[in-house]
């Protein structure tokens, strides 16, 4: 990464005109300023190499059960180097964008309190596409990303929306313009931007470059929960090449704690440079035709993996891990900023080959797990899903407090007789917002390796427990 210094320059040009002429002689006008277009038009198959690096510190907001608040802090450095080509736009009239890009590098440093962890984007993953619209969204045509990859090229500071921050028309040193809030939450990658007071000052051309200065406070929300962010950003663009080709952002952002996500309150350095280039092997005509860069049914799902609960399987966006160990995993469905559901997924022990536990086992089972908060049945079935696995579906109401509750419960065993069970917990009236989302979870879910014979059975089933941690999650 070249680290560059874009620092503030003031000129003050005085123009002196001394005239002897009579004093009827008509005064002389000033000259008008020099004014100059700063216009990036990003055309079809254009090129630019991207080198990136995020520097994060701060601290974290993380609410326990008992709603104590503990802030442990944090600390991260994201590097990345991509070349990115653009590509037909999708609608014009959305200013939809879209590109692919092919990353040679795409790791980040994670420290968290005393726990350093280091995410990479994986090698059948370096090809990406993007797609910039009302929110962005990133997909491989080798298949779906983890969390942790979706994380780590989705940094605030887009390439893709840069040109949106120049001004229209021409400008003359020393001028401002303001910023717009549409843009900025696109180019920050914001759910939506409530109040903005950002303006950007062209301060100085110099050897065809215009340096620019752009700052100012804004609100919004991102993740479903409040933001608070300071911006100071400099940026270098180059009248001939008719490009952003240097750009320093510092952030200084105050995040409220989600039903999934931490709180955060942090100071953040975006350094970018970018470079427009004439050709890119990994994104050559001949590279890409093997490549489907249209956005297919499922392309933005999100693949997980648990290799203490051995089992992987794929959710959409609105689900998050937000506990995986070896007895349970446990992912929250969060909408817009609400909990709306939660799931737990536990192994079973081991049947017999071929085995698989009835029906009414089952239903007993969970009637004792759920106790006095148990109603009723109100569905019960067994399918065998396309991956072979035997499933065994059972749904009932119940309350806790004064709260009813709708509990999905699944049994999931393969022909060797291994078992999951899979919980999701929601509240009666939300099933609209629920909207089936338990059933890609059920469907793409697969065993990673076989269990052993003298494999310890683990609690499995969805107690009131988890009702009330689902619940008191909301109401926080």
């Amino acid at each position: 990464m070249i680290l560059f210094d874009c620092c503030r320059s003031i000129f003050s040009i005085c123009i002196v005109l001394c005239c002897f002429a009579p004093s009827c002689a008509p005064a002389l006008a000033a000259p008008a300023p020099e004014t100059f277009q700063l216009q990036a038009t990003r055309k079809i198959g254009e090129l630019l190499r991207v080198r990136a690096l995020l520097k994060v510190d701060g601290k974290l907001q993380i609410k326990s059960a008992d709603n104590k608040i503990y802030e442990p802090p944090v600390q991260v450095t994201s590097k990345l180097y991509y070349d990115e080509k653009t590509l037909n736009p999708v609608n014009d009239s959305q200013r939809n964008k879209r590109a692919v890009r092919y990353y040679y590098l795409a790791e980040a440093e994670i420290g968290i309190d005393q726990k350093t962890t280091s995410p990479s984007l994986s090698p059948e993953r370096r090809t990406m596409v993007h797609i910039l619209g009302e929110q962005r969204a990133f997909f491989a045509d080798q298949g779906p990303l983890t969390r942790d990859e979706l994380d780590l090229v989705d940094i605030p500071g887009d390439t893709l929306s840069l040109e949106e921050l120049l001004p229209v028309g021409k400008v003359h040193i020393g001028q401002t313009w303001s910023q717009n809030g549409y843009v900025l939450k696109r180019w920050l990658g914001l759910d939506d931007v409530g109040h903005a007071e950002v303006s950007s000052r062209l301060v100085l051309v110099k050897d065809g470059l215009a340096h620019v200065e752009m700052k100012g406070h804004l609100t919004g929300m991102a993740s479903g929960v409040e933001t608070d962010i300071e911006l100071v950003v400099k940026y270098r663009f180059d009248l001939t090449k008719h490009h952003i080709t240097q750009l320093v952002m510092d952030i200084q952002e105050k995040r409220a704690t989600g039903h999934a996500k931490p709180g955060l309150e942090v100071l953040a350095r975006l350094q970018l440079r970018m470079t427009p280039i004439q050709s890119s092997e990994p994104l050559d005509s001949a590279e890409l035709a093997h490549y489907n860069v249209q956005e297919t049914v499922g392309a933005q799902l999100i693949r997980f993996q648990s290799q203490r609960g051995e089992f992987s399987t794929l959710h959409d966006s609105r689900w998050h891990v937000i506990l995986d160990n070896d007895k349970t995993t446990m992912l929250r469905l969060v909408d817009n900023g609400d909990l709306i559901a939660q799931c737990n997924i536990a192994r079973l022990s081991d049947l017999e080959h071929g085995k698989t536990l009835p029906l009414h086992n089952f239903q007993a089972d969970i009637r004792n797990a759920l106790g006095d908060n148990f109603g009723e049945f109100v569905e019960a079935d067994e399918t065998e899903l396309e991956s072979g696995l035997h499933t065994t579906r059972v749904v009932t109401v119940g309350t806790v407090g004064k709260l009813t509750i709708r509990w999905t419960y699944y049994q999931l065993t393969n022909a060797q007789g291994e078992r999951a069970t899979c919980v999701f917990t929601f509240e009666s009236g939300t099933e609209e917002r629920f909207a089936a989302a338990d059933e890609t979870i059920i469907q793409s879910f697969a065993f990673l390796i076989e269990a052993t014979a003298n494999q310890s059975p683990t609690p499995v089933f969805g107690t009131p427990e988890s009702a009330r941690t689902a619940n008191a999650a909301r109401r926080r």
